[in-house]
């Protein structure tokens, strides 16, 4: 276990550390061929780290009963009706086109806040059944 939240710290930090320095090359204009390559390796690193966390989601929803993901689709579907009419009412207010790919952002949303807790900690799912079989009796 303790291994498995020292690599999601080390990639976290990896993440933080170059988020700061492509935010700092952007926002200053620096145009040299470093950093070109460090925002092409950062770009590569995001897409890996979100492949990473998606394997951590399924493989700890895998340990979770149907109650569980009934209960986290349900609060998905909730949060991306929320947030997609915020979303719409921001573009209607602000007289903008919106698009069929501007979805994309409150599912994405919407998806974060429902599975958040499954992408760095294990649940432990037999507790949580056996507490919940107790207090039906």
């Amino acid at each position: 276990m303790k291994k498995y939240i020292s690599l999601n710290l080390i990639l976290f930090i990896v993440f933080l550390t170059g988020t700061i320095l492509s935010i700092f090359i952007i926002y200053k204009d620096i145009d040299t061929s470093f950093s070109l390559k460090l925002i092409t390796g950062y770009v590569i690193y995001l897409l890996l780290y979100g492949i990473f966390i998606i394997a951590m989601v399924i493989a700890n929803m895998r340990k979770l009963n149907w109650i569980q993901i009934r209960k986290r689709v349900f609060t998905l579907i909730i949060w991306f009706i929320f947030i997609s009419v915020a979303h719409y009412l921001v573009f209607y207010i602000l007289n903008k086109k919106m698009d069929v790919w501007d979805l994309g952002v409150p599912l994405a949303t919407s998806f974060g806040l429902s599975f958040s807790d499954l992408m760095f900690k294990k649940k432990k799912t037999k507790k949580l059944v056996v507490s919940l079989m107790n207090d039906k009796d």
